[in-house]
């Protein structure tokens, strides 16, 4: 609102406007969360701040799955969570996705398991076809529950 007050046009700026949100481990939440974000900021953007440039309404965003997700006492588990929480990343529509390694709820990652955590998101991806449409869950009756 202040940028518009001192005379900028949102559809100059808002295309380039970016945000974290975190993620958690329960994928169905997650992914319907996040559908609703975009849905929010593109009503906002529109109806509210009078957005014409359909990237003025699209929110671009990274999704960051906490080291609080990770437990000490079984490290390898948290290979799996981070596993579910990449597709419920990616069901939901993040651009990016940030991941800590299974054991940086105690230590600094190992070249290793950083890699893990990075292969992990390339196998969602490239090797499932979930990045082949936009909306995976749209129209699922309980997605879209959710979501609304």
């Amino acid at each position: 609102e202040d940028a518009l007050r001192r005379g900028l046009d949102v559809d100059d700026f808002a295309p380039r406007l970016s945000f974290f949100l975190s993620n958690g481990t329960k994928i169905f939440e997650e992914a319907a969360k996040y559908r609703a974000a975009r849905r929010l900021w593109a009503k906002i953007m529109k109806e509210r701040f009078g957005a014409k440039k359909p990237a003025s309404m699209f929110l671009r965003f990274t999704s960051v799955w906490g080291g609080s997700n990770c437990q000490v006492q079984e490290p390898e588990v948290n290979l799996i969570r981070g596993a579910y929480g990449v597709l419920a990343e990616a069901l939901g529509g993040a651009q990016g996705m940030l991941h800590p390694a299974m054991d940086e709820a105690y230590a600094i990652p190992t070249e290793k398991t950083h890699r893990l955590a990075l292969r992990t998101q390339q196998i969602c991806a490239y090797e499932t076809g979930i990045t082949k449409t936009v909306d995976p869950l749209g129209g699922s009756y309980y997605v879209e529950a959710l979501t609304d």
